[in-house]
């Protein structure tokens, strides 16, 4: 806000300061020394001050009921000068000059800061209104959020798109880091009134009067770099003078033909959808150019003046989905330590990659057209005889390869035999189409690795399952594997220094723990999914007296198991057994009639918790059992989801449960008539989501044992 025209035009200084916990003469302090002064110029200071229009901004101040005292000397009658305190635990019946509560409404809350100031008079338009709140609000923004809303403004379709969808681009271009990092975001932005949820919380959307003012907003920043239509001297002066170029998420179509640049080390051209085509003689000048992006763009190839940067250490093409070949003079990059080729359509690697002895990453997809034309790709091999195994300096090497690729199964072997010589590999990720090539790896205790191992189809998945596979790539170490049969030793090596494990459609285990007790002592994150003879999750019958089970497992994602019949069988568990599971989610588990028996619930601490399409489940907990009475079971739980549950007619029943939840969701649950006020007697609550508003009419209450 501080850098709008109007307030600049107004006030000769404006200056903003984070006060937390800091005494009204330290305030006072602060804003001096803001200002250039030192402390023991105190006089010098409120001389100034008075002569001054000025409007200072004071975060967080909490001393409001001393607020009468700051400034005492800097007040002339004849200027205009105002403190604005910015607070979210302010007396709002208080009377100060004004205030700047956070949890507000923005608009509401800046128009009346607005007028207040007086650099907005009360004829304004709304729409400036507005666009002070955005300032405001934007202000206040972390980097990673202000970088999230800029790319809604720019790319968000009209119509909104799902949160996982936008959460899976976000990550692409690099804005966040993980999912659950990306909801918090989400979140904050939701709150902030600059997107907004809707289909029950599954979708976002900007509205298009926050869509408007933000492109007024971001005006300078976000309109497309128009290089080609700079006059000749500025195009060459720009492109002489620069160090760095970063000219990336733009709609620049054509770039310059052979610019001059002599300086000129990165180059971002990243997110340039319209970009497809670079003339041959574009780097020809770029003698010292160490970084070049074209990742999401539209070539369809490389012009040959790029094999001339012999000083190029980072090459990134990544989601180029029109380039299909890699020309055999990227032998020359010598100084290559970074070559990442994900997400391309690459028939295959020349025999020159092995000239690229300093690569340190390699990152590369292959892509066969669904027909196997051989005659425009005679190779037989993806990746020629003894190139992984010259690339001695590689650390991370990561080969993603279309399922129905039958030349994959002609050169894998090799690749496991070449990998196995770089003594500087720590991350490996592979496609195995047999368990059995998994003894071919060594060393895996010290290693990262993300393996799938079997052969699968690439097909649609639902919504939550393609959310759980999201957070599956964040995993450290993950194993996927798919349409297995037996319980296979391999398997079981490998899942003993996995941290995250994926089974698919499993043709013959009937529980998690058949994979061995001790063998899943890491695994933290685990995903299952049409595995048809799977009974219970958990067996205790597969364990020793003793052991525990799934003792540091935190997230598990269940999906259209439809003989799965309970979460644990067999004798009571250990203490320590899913201690630790944060996360529980089933969806589409027809044979499920409960989740817990109470002694199972009172194990668990678990903080989310998501039940989709079980249709048989009428309680949560077996009503056979006797609960504790000295338990308050689930007591970290905050987020509790139920959809498409007909036959469930109650949650906890009357025990007391989820002191801490914060959000509880209701959907398409017609037997859910009564709930207690135990089940939802969190003083956390935030929001309670039901459906129509019959079946909120309908709702019923009782009262507690104890009431």
């Amino acid at each position: 806000m501080k850098k709008l025209p109007p307030i600049r035009q107004i006030f000769d200084v404006v200056i903003h300061i984070n006060v937390n916990f800091c005494a009204v003469k330290d305030v006072e302090g602060r804003i001096i020394e803001e200002l250039g002064f030192s402390k023991s110029s105190r006089g010098e200071a409120d001389e100034f001050l008075r002569s001054q229009n000025f409007l200072i901004f004071l975060d967080n101040f909490n001393q409001w009921e001393c607020s009468y005292r700051l400034g005492n000397g800097w007040w002339n009658s004849d200027k205009t000068q105002k403190i604005a305190l910015i607070n979210t635990e302010l007396d709002k019946e208080m009377h100060v000059d004004l205030a700047i509560w956070r949890e507000d409404h923005f608009c509401a809350c800046v128009e009346c800061a607005s007028r207040a100031i007086g650099f907005l008079p009360t004829s304004h338009t709304e729409d400036r209104i507005l666009l002070n709140g955005l300032a405001f609000v934007l202000g206040h923004l972390g980097s990673a959020n202000y970088k999230c809303v800029k790319y809604c403004a720019s790319y968000l379709e009209m119509e909104g798109t799902h949160k996982v969808d936008l959460l899976e681009r976000w990550m692409k271009e690099g804005l966040i880091g993980t999912l659950d990092e990306g909801a918090q975001i989400v979140q904050q932005l939701v709150n902030a009134v600059l997107l907004e949820s809707f289909q029950n919380g599954e979708s976002i959307r900007m509205l298009d009067e926050i869509r408007k003012e933000l492109m007024n907003f971001y005006k300078g920043e976000m309109n497309p770099v128009q290089l080609v239509e700079l006059d000749e001297r500025g195009l060459m002066e720009a492109w002489e003078e620069a160090n760095e170029m970063y000219l990336m998420n733009n709609k620049i179509s054509k770039l310059p033909n052979n610019p001059n640049c002599p300086l000129l080390r990165p180059l971002f051209l990243q997110g340039n959808h319209h970009l497809r085509v670079i003339s041959p003689f574009f780097y020809q000048c770029m003698p010292i150019l160490q970084i070049q992006d074209l990742s999401q763009t539209k070539i369809k190839s490389l012009p040959q003046s790029l094999f001339k940067l012999v000083h190029l250490q980072k090459f990134l093409l990544r989601s180029c989905e029109l380039v299909k070949e890699l020309p055999g003079e990227v032998g020359e990059l010598c100084h290559l330590l970074v070559l990442d080729l994900e997400e391309t359509e690459i028939i295959d690697l020349p025999v020159t990659i092995g000239k690229l002895t300093n690569l340190t990453n390699l990152k590369v997809s292959f892509y066969l057209p669904a027909n196997g034309n051989r005659k425009n790709n005679p190779s037989s091999r993806i990746i020629p005889q003894n190139v992984i195994s010259r690339l001695v300096q590689l650390e991370e090497l990561s080969i993603d390869v279309n399922p129905e690729d039958g030349r994959w199964n002609e050169t894998i072997k090799d690749v496991l035999k070449e990998v196995c010589c770089l003594n500087r590999l720590h991350f490996l990720e592979l496609h195995l189409p047999i368990a059995f090539l998994l003894n071919d790896l060594r060393n895996l205790s010290w290693m990262h690795f993300k393996f799938i191992v079997g052969n699968h189809l690439k097909r649609i998945i639902s919504r939550p399952l393609h959310e759980s596979a999201i957070k599956f790539e964040e995993q450290e170490s993950s194993l996927k594997c798919v349409n297995g049969r037996g319980i296979l030793t391999e398997i079981k090596e490998v899942v003993m220094h996995a941290t995250a494990f994926f089974l698919v459609r499993h043709l013959t285990a009937t529980s998690l723990s058949e994979f061995g007790v001790k063998t899943m002592e890491n695994l933290k994150f685990c995903v299952l999914q049409e595995c048809n003879e799977i009974e219970a999750l958990a067996n205790a019958n597969d364990a020793d007296d003793g052991d525990v089970i799934l003792q540091s497992l935190e997230y598990l994602s269940v999906h259209y198991m439809k003989n799965l019949r309970s979460i644990w069988k067999g004798q009571s568990l250990r203490r320590s057994s899913l201690f630790f599971l944060k996360v529980l989610k089933l969806y589409s588990c027809p044979q499920l009639t409960t989740i817990f028996t109470w002694d199972l619930v009172g194990n668990l601490n678990l903080e989310e918790l998501v039940v989709e399409d079980c249709q048989e489940i009428n309680s949560f907990v077996l009503l056979t059992d006797e609960p504790s009475c000295w338990i308050c079971y689930l007591p970290k739980l905050k987020k509790m989801s139920l959809h498409y549950m007909p036959k469930l007619v109650n949650v906890f029943g009357d025990e007391q449960a989820a002191p801490s939840l914060e959000r509880v969701s209701f959907y398409d649950c017609p037997s859910l008539k009564i709930l207690s006020s135990e089940e939802v007697k969190s003083s956390t609550l935030k929001v309670v989501t039901g459906e129509a508003a019959e079946w909120w009419s309908a709702l019923k209450w009782n009262r507690s044992k104890g009431l």
